[in-house]
């Protein structure tokens, strides 16, 4: 996928074999807290010894997303929060700065 190569250069992860797997929404259970408009799945299944990752989603993939899902497999001892605030500079840049790859 392109999105994916183009974000996986960026972040110096030429060495990693990235794969996605569509999903039906119904697959993936939500706490019932989660309203119905913000149920959706994108997460990364990450295999270090063979340096290959799935990337498994239930909606399109997009920039911010992908950029998330790398951003676990490069930095897997980071925090969730880490990951947020990489991917929104990352978005900042590409968004706001005229950041082009």
């Amino acid at each position: 996928m392109d999105i994916i190569k183009k974000w996986q250069s960026y972040l110096d992860l030429n060495d990693w074999m990235f794969s996605t797997n569509q999903i039906e929404k119904e697959q993936v259970m939500y706490d019932e807290d989660v309203s119905t408009c913000d149920r959706y799945f994108i997460g990364v299944e990450v295999n270090k010894n063979t340096k290959s990752a799935v990337i498994h989603h239930d909606r399109a993939l997009y920039d911010e997303a992908v950029i998330h899902e790398l951003l676990h497999v490069k930095y897997p001892q980071w925090s969730e929060d880490q990951v947020n605030k990489e991917t929104d500079n990352i978005m900042y840049l590409k968004n706001h700065l005229g950041f082009k790859h």
